[in-house]
């Protein structure tokens, strides 16, 4: 599947040492490298089964081979990265079934955690949801688009005090919002005008109205994502067929 960047055009112009550079922690550590990694996926940089040559990952990020290994392993636990036999480490593709099943155990943690949460949801929350629905209308870039979206989100859920819950959820979130690039072009108007129904609702401390509007949100945002994955599966089976 073919990356983009955020509002849908070409493809990444930044390349993989760039990325690492751009990004501040400790070079030698593996939750380092696995979040440059991750991004680059997130990206596109790092394509859908693409082999993860080791030796090569390590020479161009200026890393050691061994907490390199153990990033990929992290990788491996979210689902992102999987080990082939003597292919080694491949980037995980995912099929339009396991995106639609991964927005189903999405929106049913993320409705559980709002009706838990919801007589605890306090105004200076509502007022931080309202600035942050404010950066999202502003971002361009995908991913600090994703990252805003989730912390508008997890505004209303973290008074749940269900860490696990959220830690499962945030899981699982990982493995979709890696195609934020490829819909969010899209669904962004959309997705906007909903989260400020879902925002309308929980301000009228109506809670049926903001589970109802949470579950069509997380269904739009579903379809959407699932029509984006098609479209790119057919251009690259003409790409194949062109090649």
């Amino acid at each position: 599947m073919a990356g983009a960047n955020g509002v849908g055009g070409a493809k990444e112009d930044l390349s993989l040492e760039e990325l690492a550079a751009g990004m501040s922690g400790n070079t030698s550590a593996p939750y380092y490298i696995a979040e440059v990694l991750r991004e680059a996926i997130y990206r596109g940089m790092l394509e859908e089964g693409q082999p993860l040559h080791q030796a090569q990952l390590a020479q161009r990020l200026g890393v050691s081979p061994i907490p390199l290994r153990e990033a990929l392993r992290l990788l491996e636990t979210e689902g992102l990265v999987h080990f082939q036999g003597y292919r080694g480490a491949v980037v995980t593709p995912l099929s339009l079934e396991e995106a639609g099943e991964l927005y189903e155990m999405v929106a049913a943690l993320e409705t559980h955690l709002l009706r838990i949460a919801f007589p605890r949801i306090t105004r200076r929350v509502v007022e931080d949801a309202e600035r942050t629905l404010l950066s999202m209308e502003n971002e361009r870039d995908c991913l600090k688009w994703r990252d805003l979206n989730q912390m508008f989100h997890n505004l209303f859920y973290e008074p749940a005090d269900r860490p696990l819950t959220l830690d499962v959820l945030a899981r699982l979130r990982r493995k979709t919002d890696r195609y934020i690039r490829i819909h969010l072009a899209s669904m962004r108007d959309e997705s906007q005008r909903q989260h400020k129904e879902i925002l309308n609702a929980v301000e009228a401390r109506n809670c049926e109205a903001a589970i109802a509007a949470l579950t069509a949100h997380l269904a739009y945002t579903s379809n959407d994502l699932q029509s984006c994955m098609r479209l790119e599966h057919a251009a690259d089976r003409r790409r194949v067929r062109g090649g």
